[in-house]
């Protein structure tokens, strides 16, 4: 497996981040107190892996409430 590497940017509604000379644009279109619009442009051929729960990521009310037990 690759190394990975962290990167942490405060952006505002409308600003874009480059990745890979524009083969990868990540823009803020827009945000709610829980949510938050991303905009990702790729080059055809960067592969997107399939969406899983991120690290911190709350679980809902009801599995939590199970855990404590």
């Amino acid at each position: 497996m690759s190394r990975m590497s962290t990167l942490i940017r405060n952006l505002r509604i409308g600003e874009r981040l480059s990745f890979d000379n524009g083969r990868i644009v990540l823009g803020l279109d827009g945000n709610s107190p829980k949510t938050a619009r991303l905009r990702l442009q790729l080059a055809q051929d960067v592969v997107v892996d399939k969406p899983r729960t991120a690290a911190n990521d709350e679980p809902p009310l009801d599995q939590a409430a199970r855990a404590a037990k």
